[in-house]
């Protein structure tokens, strides 16, 4: 083969090679930027910033939003048809029990709260008090093991936190100082900036269960409308 026409082709090479490589950089930063925007900054209570990835498989559980909506401090919320709801009840504006599904023996368990206009404590004050009835597996600070990060959720400002561990359940009510811990359990609150003031929801229960009843918790969340 004729010498030029060797370094012709090796340089046409090249340059196909050169263009795929920016194509392959390109979309992985498009795949990346999506990602981002999808998934806000995420950090521990410590202020450290931490990358958070699904520890399972989502379950493919089929959940119907389509249970009786609740309206409160000016917004509503739909919960899943598979949830039991017990209703309203003492503080408790709703609340729904799920499972338990597999080995677990509890049910995971959803409570959604209104105090009215300006009560119930700050949004910090609140979050605070979640993460102390939680104590983590190493006996570490529990602080270093919650997740939390905030969203707009259809023009409401909304605060997410996760954690995992041993939850401290109280008896004899939600402010109670006597509890019964309980292992490999999950915490999810949920705090909703509504426009008659801070809804609080919060989702407790054994591993699987509740990572099953979070996956409807969190699309019922994101549905969450201005009444």
């Amino acid at each position: 083969m004729n010498f030029k026409i060797i370094i012709t082709l090796l340089a046409l090479v090249a340059v196909l090679a050169g263009c795929s490589s920016e194509n392959e950089t390109e979309a992985y930063n498009s795949t990346q930027n999506t990602q981002s925007a999808q998934n806000p900054a995420q950090t521990n209570s410590s202020g450290k910033s931490v990358e958070v990835k699904p520890d399972y498989d989502m379950s493919g559980i089929p959940f119907d939003l389509s249970g009786k909506p609740v309206t409160v401090a000016g917004i509503t919320f739909t919960p899943a048809i598979q949830w039991e709801d017990l209703g309203p009840s003492d503080m408790r504006t709703a609340s729904y029990t799920y499972g338990p599904l597999e080995t677990d023996k509890d049910k995971a368990q959803l409570n959604v709260y209104f105090f009215g206009p300006g009560q119930g404590g700050t949004i910090e004050a609140n979050v605070q008090r979640w993460i102390k009835q939680m104590a983590l597996p190493d006996g570490s600070d529990a602080n270093n093991g919650a997740i939390r990060y905030s969203k707009d959720v259809n023009g409401l400002t909304t605060h997410v936190l996760t954690l995992y561990g041993i939850f401290n359940e109280p008896v004899g009510g939600p402010m109670s100082q006597k509890t019964i811990p309980k292992e490999n359990y999950r915490l999810i609150g949920v705090i909703v900036e509504a426009p008659k003031g801070n809804v609080f929801f919060k989702l407790t229960g054994p591993d699987y269960t509740a990572k099953i009843m979070v996956e409807a918790f969190i699309t019922m969340i994101n549905q969450i409308q201005k009444a």
